[in-house]
């Protein structure tokens, strides 16, 4: 297999990418300037591997203070990254400083150094260029849920979750100033949700988003209007709330399953891609069985007209999604976040995937990072992983390193191009 994957990864090492899901700033401009590298590489998921690994939530507060002497804050860190540095968080990272820093990896003798040649990227302009395009060879990102995004880099995509399960009366104003239309009865937000989704599609959107897995099931029921008419009245229970507070708001189960069958009829007239978070939750304890992608089948069944881009492999649901991915035509497998979640889940779930999906239904990369330099990185286990799986299929005889390759250009590019409908790129 050695020979085989060698020539693989260096033909894969030369392709021109899609990344299928990011939530960077939305232009370069819009970095987090007063951070440092500890602050920035520990925003979310390495720092969810200290956090299990045994690091205090008070102490990773102040490993992340940028106001604390920086080797203070790593002598608190120390212990527990490297208990958590080969896991594929801390794998990317490392990958990513040693390509775009030429430092070998994140350790006490390089902290310093390093931190010095990160704060230097946030002062001069060429660092998204440098990471992106340069270093990843990423045509193009599609950014989660920012419209206004610079085009060079990003496509976007239009997040619907506040439109099924609003948290503040902010969050009904919002949709009110984006649709201007007043919303005082339940048919004026339904009518304010549908102009939102048109105004989004003249506006470029590439797809819906729904990551409502976070704090719900998927299984979203079909019931009746006048039962989500009552779950929106109780919304407005909160009106008479002070308005220096928060004004939290309870949306019944009913409200969101009505909202979200009333969204995917919208996104079946129009024929357009929904992508939708399964798997594993970021952060520290979640209810992971919410996020089964088997609990979507009721949806996939009704809306054959909407092109269901499924995250994540579903992980640890893979299997599950691959029997869904094999039986139902609009639905596709998006390895988002997976190759940084678990490399080695993610080369045999693309083997399994070879026996048992249709080639052109899997895309095979997504950043997944609020912050720019880890994209190298996990771009790169992406590319490895890929082809690991590919060549241990030319091992399995299942076809010739001609059809691989192929392949990992329908996997990187061709198939998320399609299922995107990123025609203008």
């Amino acid at each position: 297999m050695t020979c085989f994957y060698d020539d693989l990864f260096e033909y894969v090492s030369t392709l021109e990418i899609i990344d299928t899901h990011e939530h960077l700033p939305y232009c370069e401009d819009a970095r987090i300037k007063n951070t440092d590298i500890l602050a920035e590489y520990l925003t979310h998921y390495f720092n969810r591997d200290l956090i299990s690994a045994g690091l205090p939530q008070k102490d990773y507060q102040r490993v992340i203070d940028t106001g604390l002497p920086l080797m203070e804050r790593w002598d608190l860190a120390e212990p527990y990254w490297a208990f958590a540095r080969h896991t594929g968080y801390g794998r990317a990272l490392d990958l990513s400083v040693e390509k775009l820093y030429g430092i070998k990896k994140i350790c006490r003798s390089t902290i310093e150094e390093l931190n010095q040649q990160f704060t230097d990227t946030l002062k001069q302009p060429g660092h998204f260029k440098k990471v992106l395009k340069d270093a990843s060879r990423i045509k193009i990102s599609v950014l989660d849920s920012n419209l206004a995004c610079d085009r060079y880099f990003f496509r976007s995509v239009y997040l619907i979750d506040k439109l099924i399960s609003p948290k503040y009366m902010a969050d009904i104003e919002h949709i009110e100033n984006e649709a201007d239309v007043k919303i005082s009865s339940f048919d004026d937000w339904l009518e304010a949700c549908e102009i939102i989704i048109n105004k989004a599609v003249q506006l470029n959107a590439v797809a819906l988003k729904c990551g409502l897995a976070y704090e719900r099931s998927l299984k979203f029921d079909r019931v009746s209007k006048s039962d989500a008419e009552d779950g929106f009245n109780e919304m407005f229970k909160a009106f008479h709330l002070p308005f220096w507070t928060l004004n939290p708001i309870a949306v019944s189960a009913k409200f969101q399953d009505y909202m979200m069958h009333f969204i995917m009829r919208i996104a079946n007239r129009k024929n357009l891609v929904v992508q939708i978070h399964t798997g594993l939750q970021e952060g520290n304890g979640n209810i992971i069985y919410y996020s089964d992608p088997s609990l979507l089948t009721n949806l996939f069944l009704e809306y054959k007209d909407v092109s269901f881009d499924i995250f994540h492999i579903g992980y640890p649901y893979q299997q599950v999604l691959s029997a869904l991915a094999k039986v139902f035509p609009n639905v596709y497998i998006d390895m988002c976040w997976a190759h940084i979640i678990s490399p080695a889940a993610s080369v045999n779930a693309l083997a399994e995937w070879i026996d048992a999906v249709p080639a052109n239904k899997i895309s095979a990369f997504g950043g997944d990072y609020s912050f720019i330099d880890a994209v190298y990185g996990h771009q790169l286990l992406a590319r490895i992983n890929v082809s690991r799986a590919l060549a241990k299929k030319i091992e399995d005889g299942c076809f010739c390193l001609d059809e691989a390759k192929h392949m990992a250009k329908m996997l990187f590019y061709d198939n998320p191009v399609r299922i995107l409908r990123l025609s203008d790129i």
